[in-house]
């Protein structure tokens, strides 16, 4: 059973056929596109833990944004140029715009019709630069301002020359919270979006995706920045997505192997149930079971077979995201006040709660929350002295699915 086309990606986006559950999120963007197509944009940002479906949701809305799929039957398939690109922590504010501005470049190339051999100044005037020894990190603020005027004198040029035959650009921008605030991505899409308004060009929607701390770094950017955006905070699927997800995988499936694959309810009640509503949980814990499987039908066993036998799905999700945070704490004492504040998920947490709920001596749990805090694998609330959480809900779902399985 195992040379099987599996369906489920713990370590991949999602493809958009497979997408499930986000619905508020889908309605909400699509119409903000088709504002931007008569000149009136709404631009949106999607922010939500590691692994909660941001990529995911952002690829769907590349393909919607380009016509490969609809919403809604009786709707004309939308028809922008996508600009989709992920930033690293290393970006400044000029590689920002040389990525934008590649894509740009690329995109209009495809559509070589109704482009033509437009030319793309952007690159032109950044390679100048690097020519004369003058590098993006280190760059005056004059070639900053010269750059970003290029970067817009091109997309207006596209908007034009394509009027008739395109809806608008869209810019998405993955991975937003990762380069420094010094990077200024606020600033330039503050800056961006009021230009092409006063151009009349007013046909570019931006979509952020990032970690809880895109918004504070776009407003250390441009303390208005933020303004723009309408945020979605992405929260964990609920009970009936959770089993979309793994249903919609197998129907995949069924459809590519020749010997056809069932899941029984008990089993698709504890995948659902023990993923807590985190996509990347659901992926891993489905794939894993999927693979357990010998005989045509997951069944509870062999998703808890699956789930701790030795590089199981337990271990991979630890290995990838928790293993060092949960790990690094030097004593099992330490570890009681981790197992104690998961019960509250990313909730806050008081020191006396805690001295109750782990019957640990409060000189113990005192120094396991200053170790804890020290290595940022708590949170201290700066308003209120005593009280912690844990970084992440997805950190203390994975705690909590150890408890369990009696696994501590």
């Amino acid at each position: 059973m195992s040379r099987r086309y599996n369906p489920f990606r713990p370590d991949k986006i999602t493809p958009p056929g497979l997408l499930a559950g986000r619905i508020e999120e889908i309605s909400n963007i699509e119409n903000f596109l088709r504002q931007t197509k008569f000149g009136n944009p709404n631009h949106f940002a999607l922010i939500g833990e590691r692994g909660i479906g941001k990529s995911s949701l952002i690829l769907f809305e590349q393909f919607c944004a380009e016509g490969k799929i609809t919403i809604h039957d009786d709707e004309k398939p939308l028809n922008f140029i996508v600009l989709n690109i992920s930033l690293r922590k290393d970006d400044s504010f000029l590689s920002i715009i040389g990525r934008i501005s590649s894509a740009l470049k690329r995109e209009c190339d495809k559509r070589h019709d109704a482009f033509g051999n437009l030319v793309f100044s952007t690159l032109t005037v950044l390679s100048r630069f690097e020519a004369a020894g003058v590098k993006y990190h280190h760059a005056p603020k004059a070639t900053e301002e010269e750059v970003f005027s290029a970067l817009q004198n091109d997309i207006e040029a596209a908007l034009n020359r394509a009027a008739d035959s395109i809806d608008g650009i869209l810019l998405l921008i993955d991975e937003a919270d990762a380069p420094s605030s010094e990077a200024n991505l606020g600033l330039m899409c503050k800056l961006l979006t009021e230009e092409m308004a006063k151009r009349q060009t007013d046909r570019v929607c931006i979509g952020l995706a990032g970690l809880p701390a895109l918004p504070s770094k776009l407003a250390e950017s441009h303390e208005s920045s933020l303004r723009l955006f309408h945020v979605f905070n992405l929260k964990p699927l609920e009970d009936r997505e959770r089993q979309l997800v793994v249903e919609m995988g197998l129907q995949d499936a069924n459809a590519k192997n020749n010997d056809k694959t069932h899941i029984d309810e008990d089993a698709l009640s504890a995948i659902a149930t023990y993923s807590e509503g985190y996509p990347h949980f659901l992926q891993e814990f489905a794939y894993c079971a999927f693979e357990a499987d010998s005989d045509g039908i997951i069944d509870r066993e062999d998703f808890m077979n699956s789930l701790f036998r030795e590089n199981g799905a337990f271990d991979q999700l630890g290995t990838k995201y928790f293993d060092k945070a949960y790990a690094t704490p030097s004593s099992d004492d330490y570890r009681k006040v981790l197992h104690a504040m998961s019960d509250w998920l990313d909730g806050w947490n008081s020191r006396a709660e805690l001295i109750e709920r782990t019957g640990l001596k409060p000189g113990t749990v005192d120094n396991a929350l200053r170790a804890l805090k020290q290595k940022d694998i708590i949170v201290q609330d700066d308003m209120r002295a005593g009280h912690y959480k844990l970084p992440t809900r997805s950190f203390a779902a994975w705690i909590n699915i150890r408890k369990k399985a009696g696994q501590e």
